[in-house]
């Protein structure tokens, strides 16, 4: 059975829009600092989900399904930027040793989140960076609270292993 096969459905995915935008820009701010490029990988990620809406499977949570897709833009327009910016650093002068160990430390953390398995990757946006309470974001991943914090667990130890092999 297809979620979106007639009118019924296209005020579904509107509702879905009104009622979750705060949550997939905010899903999408805690991995891009720039509000514009929040609102395109927002609006880049709704266009995508629509576009795609045939592939929707029903045993999944339509919202869970556009956030992971909200997540997978951010990730990639954030890889474009980081590309762009290693360009631009060949040019760069060096400033402060300080700024510049606080970023790197940021964007190492944001290199091992975007490494996570997508399953884990999620975890940490929707549960731990978002402002969603445990149950919340448990019922948008479609898992239990306790399973939940098993992913946490589990995602923390990943994030550990990769960041102390940087």
């Amino acid at each position: 059975m297809m979620f979106f096969s007639d009118h019924h459905a296209e005020k579904q995915f509107d509702m879905l829009i009104r009622e979750r935008l705060s949550l997939f820009r905010g899903l999408a701010r805690r991995i891009l600092a720039n509000a514009a490029d929040v609102d395109d990988a927002v609006q880049a990620a709704l266009c995508k989900a629509w576009l795609r809406r045939r592939s929707f499977r029903d045993d999944a949570a339509l919202a869970s399904w556009v956030a992971r897709i909200v997540i997978n833009q951010s990730y990639d327009i954030l890889r474009k930027q980081q590309r762009e910016q290693r360009k631009l650093s060949a040019f760069a002068n060096d400033s402060s040793s300080d700024s510049r160990d606080s970023d790197e430390a940021l964007q190492c953390l944001d290199r091992a989140i975007a490494k996570l398995p997508e399953l884990y990757r999620q975890t940490v946006h929707i549960a731990i960076l978002s402002d969603l309470d445990t149950a919340s974001a448990a019922k948008l991943l479609g898992c239990s609270a306790n399973t939940l914090y098993q992913r946490i667990h589990k995602a923390k130890e990943l994030l550990r292993k990769s960041l102390s092999h940087e």
